[in-house]
């Protein structure tokens, strides 16, 4: 299924990739993806995103062209270890785990691990979400042209000749990779004035009245979908404001 770039809907792709893993001659088989679509660009930590649909994530361990009797099974959520439970079909031949109108903080590594009547076997899910733009309950984001990846985000207001970071956090797997612009020029880290910090920050130091303006933050990440890597972004527009520092005091 193809993930649209524009429109009103956000289309968050959750695929699941099961690598097999043998004992003897068994292995591991899954779904291959599912997709989740939600109604907005923008999730928080309290209010997150949730998928329209429900998601399923099943895998059953095979020998020789037919299923094996699952014993017991779990899934492993890799980024925080939880064990979670696994339920298992009327035949006893496939493990699933319900994670129903999963949340996009739910992406990541997934492990399921079967032991069966011939041993043990495991294969590993990828779940892939497109960058998604992570905002306090407080926080205003307005979308751009009814652009559901493109947001105008707060103004930001620094003090000249000191430092300022531009934030752009998101929730994204695979990792997004950024990339930040000003007034529609590339911005390039010189070590210097300008800096790339870790989680897409833009650190700018000893600012000065050129560097005010419209600054614009890019998130991409892109994984397989119908055997084609799909590119995926998000945008955020901040304004950056300049006063002086004639009035600040420093209070010691």
């Amino acid at each position: 299924m193809l993930v649209k770039n524009s429109g009103c809907l956000l289309v968050v792709l959750v695929g699941v990739y099961l690598f097999d893993s043998f004992v003897d001659s068994a292995q591991a088989k899954g779904n291959p993806h599912a997709v989740i679509v939600v109604k907005s660009g923008r999730t928080s930590k309290f209010h997150p995103l949730r998928s329209v649909d429900n998601l399923t994530l099943w895998c059953q361990a095979e020998e020789r062209g037919s299923a094996l009797r699952i014993k017991s099974a779990k899934f492993i959520r890799k980024k925080d270890g939880t064990a979670l439970t696994a339920t298992l079909s009327d035949d006893g031949k496939r493990a699933s785990y319900y994670l129903g109108e999963a949340t996009v903080n739910e992406a990541g590594n997934y492990t399921c691990k079967l032991t069966t009547t011939s041993g043990q076997v495991s294969g590993n899910h990828q779940v892939f979400v497109r960058p998604v733009l992570v905002a306090s309950e407080s926080d205003r984001l307005d979308s751009v042209e009814n652009d559901a990846f493109r947001f105008d985000g707060l103004g930001v207001t620094a003090v000249l000749g000191r430092n300022i970071n531009l934030t752009c956090p998101v929730i994204a797997f695979p990792s997004a990779r950024f990339a930040w612009s000003k007034d529609g020029k590339s911005l390039v880290d010189d070590g210097e004035h300008i800096r790339f910090g870790s989680d897409g920050i833009l650190q700018l130091f000893k600012v000065t009245d050129e560097d005010r303006g419209v600054y614009e933050c890019t998130a991409k990440n892109e994984f397989p979908v119908n055997g084609h890597n799909q590119i995926n972004q998000v945008i955020l527009l901040r304004r950056l404001r300049l006063k002086s520092n004639v009035f600040t005091a420093v209070v010691r």
